[in-house]
């Protein structure tokens, strides 16, 4: 991407999330971001559908940032997983007011952003042998069991995050000790000290 595009984009995403933090995503107009961006309306067209695709968009690189990490990360895979699982809570709560607010009551776009980003870094870890799923279902196809079952982890893992959201005061730790209590045997995890 050509540098001034970037800026353009890191200042989208940067007014997104600030107005975000503040008001329901629903709420949000291309006016009120183009201007909290200092930037016209077409160029936010040139980056976003729409203000909640904005909002996507800069949850969304932030997300990727860490999956990337994990990808490079060659320790073992328990230790790779609790390291970005740490990094995706710390995210979450850098937005607590974005995610408290648009996960409430089933969530809509956040919820779906959220499963597909996990669903996604579920599959790469298969797909790349990270990860191994010794599960069958006799009559379905492996990949058919491969799917569910990234589809189970993902959007469970997003219920946990809401229902962790609705603490007052919501710990890393504490979301830890219940997520890896619920985890099924498949997925590497590592005891919480």
């Amino acid at each position: 991407m050509d540098p001034r595009k970037q800026r353009s984009r890191d200042r989208l995403h940067a007014a997104a999330l600030a107005l975000a933090t503040d008001r329901p995503i629903s709420s949000l107009t291309v006016t009120q971001l183009a201007e909290a961006a200092d930037v016209h309306r077409s160029t936010f067209y040139e980056h976003a559908e729409s203000p909640a695709g904005l909002v996507e968009a800069a949850l969304t690189a932030e997300l990727d940032v860490l999956r990337d990490d994990l990808m490079k990360d060659r320790s073992d895979a328990a230790t790779a997983v609790a390291t970005v699982t740490e990094g995706v809570l710390r995210h979450i709560l850098r937005h607590v007011d974005i995610y408290r607010r648009e996960l409430a009551d089933g969530g809509g776009t956040l919820h779906a952003m959220l499963s597909r980003h996990f669903r996604g870094t579920t599959e790469i870890l298969l797909e790349r042998g990270r990860i191994r799923l010794p599960l069958t279902a006799a009559g379905v196809a492996d990949s058919a069991v491969a799917d569910a079952a990234a589809r189970f982890l993902a959007d469970g893992t997003v219920g946990v995050i809401d229902g962790w959201l609705r603490h007052p005061r919501p710990r890393v730790e504490d979301f830890l000790r219940v997520y890896l209590a619920l985890l099924p045997e498949w997925w590497p995890h590592r005891p919480v000290g």
